[in-house]
């Protein structure tokens, strides 16, 4: 049959029957996969189906995300949604845009035309991954938009769930422009052809050719012979009915669906049972071996399709047992500043404990035996995922690798990618302190390093400052607008204020830590700390391996892509030989002493940390 008549085969009425509740098993993990596409490599998780569910249902789900700030701040959804779907008994392949996340591209270099195919690579792969041959497209945001057009171009997507979808390409320029106006940074005397001029969108930059290409985005207009059928999850207030009339015109049966947070718990239920309905319609199982309580296969495809559907599963499992061995680990390739670098997911587990994921980058090199290697460790704030907010490590650390450090990009448990721990508590000082502990052992023990750093920014800057007091082994921590540094109300509440450190108990802190021979470096944007610790902390002796920079006009999170270029720079700064400085461990009293310091004596203590410090070197 010609894929013109297969199409035409499966343009007919559907009957809407739900499926069985599925029993409830757990999932195996998601495992990350690489996929290249338009000259890029993707990062994404295949979440294969929960092995017990019943029935097998036939249909595997490709989940897209949006782009920028979206993206951002709707990952932990995503990544519920697919977890929910494997449990249901729907292989689904969540994948990154080729410019966000942890892909390989630069955020805003790649075109409409690379995201359309990267969508289709991705659709191949969830075949390959799930050995059937039937798919449905799930697309949230802009993703949504994107979906819709990669679907109008195959004959295999059975169903469509646009979920919070935009009006236009043009509207979702204008939403994310409107998130704020950010500076771009344009060196003097540097030359530009106008097209490719940035423009700032919602804390992310595109080029002007790329900005106008996305702005003229609209809904399909042809008609379509295979996605007969589509959800959408909107809010009760959405403006406009730009995606249903859209679909409906495209030849679709569209069942659209309000709900007051349409990425909560919910919504994600709703687009389960919906999905399911679909997998097991009697249309989509024509020719299929008869699944009991649906439908009625036809005899004569019977056992050509079994022996078609057994030779797809098995390509399949060996597919997945590969991608779950781990023993022949997939590196993505980049060039930065004209070195050959290397990145891959990796997963950090110990008995008992949550497995951490973590993305790993690393100058591709095969000098066994070079010298040791300097160690970054890079923390996000809040539940946010190792990328950092607006994208910021992930340049900086192929940067860093690039100067030939080893550099982690970590989720700690609760977190982005990482399992949590059974309570769900993500505020925990000792668990995060061992959370990073057992991040830096692993460094240690598959990568031969030698000195370490931890970056954080945020709450990641705050449990950094935390894991450091607990005697995590690093010998710098460069804190960026730490929480516990922010400025206080004017009538903030007790408990608020407990939270805050005097200026004395800072001075403690930073006794200690360099009492065990840890540099801290704190770098803080403006307004984003107090500025009475900030005058009495630079102050504090500089000797003690103690560091404090502002780095004026810059937004807190980094906002803007000049605000991040000047942050990069001032971490290149502080760990450049010339400007580094790591004080020298004391003696096991010193330590002591330290731990029992009044706040009125710590600053007397850092000038005598300083100059044993100096003897000792």
């Amino acid at each position: 049959m010609s894929s013109r008549d297969e199409c035409a085969a499966l343009a007919t009425p559907r009957a809407d029957r739900p499926g069985p509740t599925p029993r409830r098993q757990a999932a195996p993990a998601p495992q990350p996969v690489l996929i290249a596409a338009a000259g890029h490599t993707c990062v994404a998780w295949w979440h294969a189906p929960a092995a017990g569910a019943s029935p097998a249902l036939p249909l595997a789900i490709v989940l897209a995300s949006s782009w920028g700030e979206e993206d951002m701040a709707a990952y932990d959804a995503q990544r519920a949604l697919a977890i929910a779907l494997a449990d249901a008994g729907l292989g689904t392949l969540r994948f990154e845009w080729p410019d966000t996340g942890d892909s390989s591209a630069a955020t805003g270099s790649t075109s409409v035309a690379d995201a359309l195919g990267a969508f289709d690579a991705a659709a191949a792969r969830a075949l390959a991954l799930s050995g059937h041959e039937r798919l449905a497209f799930v697309g949230l945001g802009l993703g949504a938009l994107l979906a819709a057009h990669a679907a109008s171009a195959r004959c295999d997507v059975d169903a469509l769930v646009a979920w919070m979808p935009v009006a236009s390409g043009h509207a979702f320029v204008r939403e994310q422009r409107l998130l704020g106006a950010d500076r771009v940074s344009l060196r003097p005397g540097m030359l530009l052809d106008p097209a490719e001029l940035p423009v700032s969108l919602g804390g992310f930059a595109l080029p002007v050719r790329r900005l106008e290409a996305l702005s003229a985005l609209r809904w399909p207009a042809a008609a379509t012979t295979s996605v007969l059928e589509a959800l959408v999850i909107e809010p009760p207030q959405a403006s406009g009915r730009a995606a249903p009339d859209a679909l409906a015109r495209m030849g679709m049966r569209v069942r659209e669906r309000a709900h007051d947070d349409p990425s909560g718990a919910p919504a994600r239920a709703e687009i389960v049972r919906w999905l399911r309905e679909r997998a097991t319609d009697a249309t989509v199982l024509r020719g299929v071996p008869a699944i009991e309580g649906f439908g009625v296969a036809d005899p004569a495809n019977v056992r050509a399709h079994a022996a078609l559907a057994k030779a797809r599963l098995d390509a399949a499992t060996t597919a997945v047992l590969a991608l779950a061995r781990g023993d022949a680990p997939v590196w993505m390739r980049l060039r930065e500043r004209g070195v050959a670098l290397r990145e891959r997911v990796v997963r950090i587990g110990d008995a008992g404990e949550p497995a951490l994921v973590g993305v790993l980058g690393e100058s591709d090199r095969a000098d066994s035996d070079a010298p040791p290697r300097e160690a970054i460790v890079l923390l996000s704030s809040g539940n946010a995922r190792r990328v950092g907010p607006h994208r910021l490590w992930v340049p900086w650390a192929r940067q860093r690798a690039a100067a030939d450090d080893v550099v982690l990009r970590l989720d700690i448990a609760g977190s982005g990618d990482s399992a949590a721990h059974a309570d769900g508590d993500v505020d925990d000082d000792a668990r995060v302190a061992a959370d990073i502990a057992r991040a830096v052992a692993w460094l240690r023990r598959e990568k031969d390093i030698a000195a370490c750093t931890v970056v954080g920014i945020g709450s990641g800057a705050t449990r950094a400052w935390r894991a450091a007091l607990e005697g995590l082994d690093v010998q710098r921590v460069i804190a960026v607008d730490p929480t516990h540094l922010r400025r206080r109300p004017a009538r903030a509440s007790r408990a608020l204020r407990l939270l805050r450190p005097s200026m004395g108990e800072l001075a403690v802190e930073l006794a200690r830590s360099a009492a065990r021979g840890v540099s801290l470096n704190l770098v803080l944007s403006q307004g984003a700390g107090d500025p009475v610790a900030q005058r009495r902390g630079l102050r504090l002796p500089r000797d003690g391996g103690v560091a404090i920079c502002r780095i004026a006009a810059a937004h807190p999170e980094f906002a803007g892509p000049a605000d991040r270029a000047r942050l990069h720079a001032r971490l290149d700064a502080l760990l450049s030989p010339a400007r580094s400085h790591v004080a020298a461990p004391l003696a096991g009293e010193a330590i002591d002493a330290a731990r029992g310091l009044r706040p009125s004596v710590a600053t007397e203590a850092l000038r005598a940390i300083a100059r044993s410090s100096r003897q000792a070197t």
